[in-house]
């Protein structure tokens, strides 16, 4: 399972973030977050990158959890 946690620059989390990864070599995984900033799917991991809001906001290896920084100004 991959668990992205989106935080802004004070590590409060976001919610309701469209968050997506797109797979080195395969599909998308998208979702939105919820109440504590979290978004998870049943997939393994591997290469990607991660956009929030159709922002780049990570590249390279997704595996467990990752928290990534993102402005919430934007939102």
């Amino acid at each position: 399972m991959i668990t992205i946690q989106v935080v802004n620059h004070e590590e409060a989390p976001i919610i309701s973030a469209d968050v997506q990864i797109s797979w080195r070599g395969r599909a998308y995984s998208t979702g939105r977050t919820n109440d504590s900033g979290n978004v998870s799917w049943s997939v393994s991991g591997g290469g990607g990158t991660i956009y929030v809001n159709g922002w780049e906001v990570y590249d390279g290896e997704i595996d467990d959890n990752v928290t990534v920084q993102f402005s919430d100004n934007t939102i």
